[in-house]
C-alpha cells in the first residue's frame, strides 16, 4: 500500500522555513526563491488542510499545530539524516587500502586481484606502494605485505609463503655459457641484486658451502623487480625469490641456472591491525589472501 505522505519538497521547504520563522532565510538555504517556499507551504497547507503559520506583512509565526508538526517532521528529518550517515560510512568502509613494496605488489599481489573482484565486486582495494617498511598502526593503510621486523601489539601476522632463494638469468644467458654445475662457477659470472635484500647472495651460497673472499662486481638495483628485469634483459644472474619469480619460470622469461632452493629463516606475511579484524572487507581480503598462498602450495 502506499503511504499517504505530502510531497517531500514541501515537507523539506516547511522543516527549514519552520527552524527559522523566516521565508526569505528558509529561500537563501535551499537555494530557491521566496516564492517557491511560499507555494511549497501553501501546498502543504492544502494537503493536510490546517494553517502551519500565521503571515503578517513583516514576518511569519508557526501556530500551535504548526509547531507540533514542525516538531515531529525536524525529528523524522534527523532519522533519515543519521540513516544516511550510516549507510554513508559503511559504503566508505567498502574500501581496502595495502602499501607494500612494488615487486610483491607487481610480481605477486596484482596478477591475483582480478579473483578477488570477481568474488568481492563491491569491495575497492587500493593499491599503493612503499619504499621502506609501513607501519599500518598509523591507520593509513589497512594491510602491508612485508617480512616483519619486531612485532608490535595490536598487529596481526599471517604468514602467506617463506623466502626461498633461486638464482636465475635469461635464456640468452644460460645458453651463452656451459652449464653451471658447481656453485663457484657463478662467482666468475655478472651478479645482480637488490640493494634492499644485499645478503641474498651470501646466504645462498653460504648454503651451497661457497666462500668467496669477495663478489666480482656486478650490478646493484633499487628493488629487486629491477634486478628481476635485468636478468630477463640478459644482464647477468639474479638472485630471486622463487614465489616472486614463478610466472618467469613458468613462461621462459626467465631460467634456474643452478638447482639449488635455499629456504631462508624470513617469510611474507599479511600485515593489518587487530582492532580492524572484524570489518567484513577486511576479513574478506584477508581470508581470500590466504586461500591464494593455500591454493598454491
Amino acid at each position: 500500500m502506499a503511504r499517504k505522505l505530502p510531497p517531500l519538497n514541501a515537507l523539506r521547504a516547511f522543516e527549514v522555513a519552520a527552524r527559522s520563522e523566516n521565508f526569505t532565510h528558509a529561500a537563501k538555504i535551499l537555494n530557491v526563491s521566496q516564492g517557491a517556499i511560499s507555494r511549497h507551504i501553501a501546498q502543504l497547507e492544502a494537503f493536510l488542510g490546517l494553517r502551519l503559520f500565521v503571515r503578517n506583512q513583516r514576518d511569519v509565526k508557526l501556530t500551535t499545530q504548526g509547531e507540533q508538526y514542525a516538531q515531529a517532521i525536524a525529528e523524522a528529518f534527523d532519522r533519515i539524516e543519521l540513516a544516511t550517515q550510516v549507510s554513508r560510512r559503511e559504503k566508505q568502509y567498502r574500501v581496502v587500502r595495502i602499501r607494500l613494496f612494488p615487486t610483491v605488489a607487481m610480481k605477486w599481489l596484482v596478477k591475483r586481484l582480478a579473483r578477488f573482484h570477481a568474488l568481492h565486486p563491491s569491495i575497492n582495494v587500493q593499491v599503493t606502494i612503499a619504499n621502506d617498511l609501513v607501519d599500518v598502526s598509523a591507520g593509513e593503510v589497512d594491510f602491508t605485505i612485508q617480512i616483519p621486523a619486531i612485532p608490535k601489539p595490536g598487529v596481526r601476522y599471517d604468514t602467506l609463503f617463506p623466502i626461498e632463494l633461486l638464482p636465475v638469468c635469461s635464456p640468452a644467458e644460460f645458453n651463452k655459457h656451459p652449464p653451471v654445475h658447481d656453485p663457484r662457477e657463478l662467482l666468475d659470472r655478472t651478479l645482480l641484486q637488490s640493494m634492499k635484500r644485499p645478503h641474498d647472495w651470501r646466504s645462498w651460497f653460504d648454503a651451497a658451502n661457497v666462500t668467496p673472499g669477495s663478489f666480482r662486481e656486478g650490478l646493484s638495483f633499487g628493488n629487486s623487480s629491477l634486478a628481476y628485469q635485468a636478468a630477463i634483459d640478459g644482464l647477468g644472474v639474479a638472485m630471486a625469490h622463487l614465489e616472486l619469480i614463478q610466472d618467469d619460470l613458468n613462461a621462459g622469461r626467465l631460467l634456474a641456472i643452478h638447482p639449488l632452493v635455499v629456504r631462508t629463516a624470513d617469510s611474507y606475511h599479511l600485515v593489518g591491525r587487530e582492532t580492524e579484524a572484524g570489518r567484513p572487507e577486511i576479513a574478506a581480503f584477508r581470508d581470500w589472501l590466504l586461500s591464494e598462498t593455500r591454493t598454491q602450495k
